[in-house]
Formats: structure tokens, C-alpha cells, sequence
């Protein structure tokens, strides 16, 4: 993953393509954060930017929205 990168949960895969709703960020920062994480995104719905584990995340593109 990298700065720019929209994501959702992996576990939210699935609604996307249902056209449900689901959470949605911006990666804004990489590195090796408390906890085992290593991205921070900032989150539609929050004001400031959260750690994450990126194994946690999926990029949203093209294969999510066809």
C-alpha cells in the first residue's frame, strides 16, 4: 500500500459489490506504528487519521466496482 491509496476492510468486499456501505480512507502515511500496524488512513467519517494493519485493508479499484 501507499500514500494516495483509497481502501475499505477486506471484510467489506463483498457489501461493495453488493452495493452496500462500507468504510472508506485514503492511506496518508506508511511506516511501523504501536500495535503491528503500518499504515495510517484517514477515514471518511473520522477527523483524524487512524493506525492500521494493512493486512486488514483492500485497495479499492476497478475489481470492486464491476
Amino acid at each position: 500500500m501507499q500514500v494516495g491509496d483509497l481502501v475499505t476492510y477486506c471484510f467489506q468486499r463483498p457489501r461493495w459489490r453488493k452495493g452496500e456501505s462500507v468504510s472508506v480512507g485514503i492511506v496518508v502515511e506508511t511506516g511501523k506504528y504501536t500495535g503491528n500496524t503500518d499504515v495510517k488512513v484517514l477515514w471518511t467519517d473520522k477527523a483524524e487519521p487512524e493506525t492500521e494493519a494493512s493486512h486488514h485493508l483492500s485497495i479499492v479499484d476497478k475489481s470492486l466496482t464491476t
